[in-house]
């Protein structure tokens, strides 16, 4: 192929972006459209003219399903000569490979956030029922503006069957040796547990430097893989918290019924991480302590944080139970989309929904509620046209083990679907949302810790039924979630 080449009658080759065993990777023009997109160029024998061909039609529609941020979008496809074509989003950006490359091992924060940009493509894919089967680093983009892009979805299962049956060997796996799962290099074909195996490869990497497993060649190393348990992360990298070295050695037992059963399993444990080494890095400036001429008394010592411990009874918390306490202000979700808490207050719990759920709640001796409802402020992610709105609710139980018993009704038993939602009423304070509200599209996203409960609802102010919105609602409800609780509580 050369510059200025149409494929299709449509896309102006501009320039070669990379070439590999598949084929290359172009930049090119749209002419339909006039945008600047990535096309790949698959050669695979003639493999075109096949019944294969119906296989890559249906392997691409399938990705093509996928609307998500941090996955790169596929356009189109087509055969071009005795060659296949995927047009996909063009991204601008580093691939992981070469920032290892450039960097070495990642600060934990940096690579908790990374993997769990990965893992939400993973969630959005395997909803659509679209299984990667090559994750590693040089398929993820890291961007200028700090997005996670996740490319090529759809084309190494593909490519698996294409060389199976041009080239008449041996089974050629789908995956690439120091982050493939077991499976992939035996008979079995593998399922979405495959794609969790190379995600904890691909943390390992970022935070060792190297993969887990290394050999001289790819036999080699898929020998090791088959063989021989993952190597534990913190030989690599001693001093990381034990919950991470667990995930991730979790994350690569060679038995797939051994590991996460779902992305969305593996990214709630992701962001609880992310929380609390972000709390535990946050800095602080010393100060030289004050001369005194007599001990402090009891109302002159500095305020402590609470120790987590002490929210787990409320005989021990002394977090007041107020919006200030337990929501913050603003957070800005895992999109770099920011929110802010534009109405507030205490609800009775016979507020927060029907009269049976009320009921539930009361029974587990919870009578009041604290609501908080953010908007999407303005900003290079934001859609400010239809900005989405959360509704978060805290409720507070008497003690760990009740609050868990709440989480299976008001979240696992799907009740909470049914919580009032709430707006911000004009003129100030807390309204319940329009009937309009609850039949629109909503995403719910529920966290228990200690002895708190938070459920957040979130939903677009046009009120769509448009379910393509779903990764900006699942990203602001999952982080009004987790940003509620009471670590927003800084002392008297």
């Amino acid at each position: 192929m050369e510059r200025g080449k149409l494929i299709a009658d449509r896309y102006e080759l501009i320039g070669r972006l990379g070439r590999g065993g598949m084929g290359e990777v172009w930049a090119a023009r749209d002419r339909v459209l006039h945008r600047e997109v990535a096309l790949k160029l698959l050669d695979l024998d003639g493999i075109a003219q096949s019944d294969l061909s119906r296989r890559f039609e249906r392997e691409a529609v399938a990705a093509a399903q996928i609307v998500h941020p941090n996955v790169a979008a596929l356009y189109d496809r087509g055969i071009h000569g005795d060659l296949l074509f995927l047009v996909m989003e063009k991204v601008d950006g580093q691939t992981l490979t070469a920032c290892l490359r450039a960097e070495g091992p990642f600060p934990l924060t940096r690579a908790l956030a990374i993997a769990g940009g990965v893992c939400t493509a993973l969630e959005a894919a395997h909803r659509a029922q679209v299984i990667h089967y090559d994750i590693k680093p040089h398929n993820v983009v890291l961007t200028g503006d700090g997005l996670v892009k996740v490319i090529d979805f759809g084309i190494a299962g593909f490519v698996q069957a294409a060389f199976t049956v041009a080239r008449s060997s041996q089974l050629t796996p789908a995956g690439t040796p120091e982050f493939g799962a077991p499976e992939q290099f035996l008979t079995e074909r593998g399922d979405e547990r495959s794609d969790l195996y190379a995600l904890g490869g691909m943390l390992f990497a970022m935070l060792a430097g190297r993969p887990p497993f290394t050999g001289h060649n790819s036999i080699a190393v898929v020998r090791r893989k088959l063989d021989e348990e993952a190597p534990p992360l913190d030989a690599f990298r001693p001093g990381l918290p034990p919950e991470v070295t667990a995930l991730v050695a979790e994350l690569l037992e060679r038995d797939p019924d051994r590991r996460p059963h779902s992305a969305q399993q593996v990214q709630e444990r992701l962001q609880a991480l992310l929380a609390s080494c972000t709390a535990a890095e946050a800095p602080t400036t010393a100060m030289p302590p004050p001369q005194r001429t007599r001990p402090m008394g009891d109302r002159e010592r500095a305020p402590q944080r609470p120790s987590p411990d002490s929210w787990n009874r409320a005989s021990t918390d002394e977090t007041p139970f107020t919006p200030d306490a337990l929501l913050p202000r603003r957070f800005t979700n895992d999109l770099s989309i920011e929110f802010a808490r534009i109405a507030e207050g205490n609800r009775l719990s016979r507020e927060a929904g029907p009269s049976d759920l009320a009921g539930e709640l009361a029974r587990r001796g919870c009578t009041e509620v604290v609501v908080g409802v953010y908007a999407e402020q303005p900003g290079p992610h934001a859609t400010p046209e239809n900005p989405v709105h959360v509704s978060v609710q805290v409720f507070a139980f008497a003690d760990v083990a009740t609050a868990r018993d709440a989480h299976g009704y008001l979240g696992d038993g799907g009740a909470s679907w049914h919580l009032t939602m709430w707006s911000a009423r004009d003129g100030g304070g807390l309204a319940p949302c329009p009937d309009e509200v609850y039949r629109s599209y909503r995403w719910r996203y529920s966290w228990r810790e200690n002895r708190y409960l938070r459920v957040a609802l979130a939903y677009r102010a046009d009120l769509t039924n448009d379910g393509s919105i779903e990764p900006w609602l699942a990203a602001a409800a999952r982080r009004a979630a987790l940003s509620a609780g009471p670590q927003n509580h800084r002392g008297a």
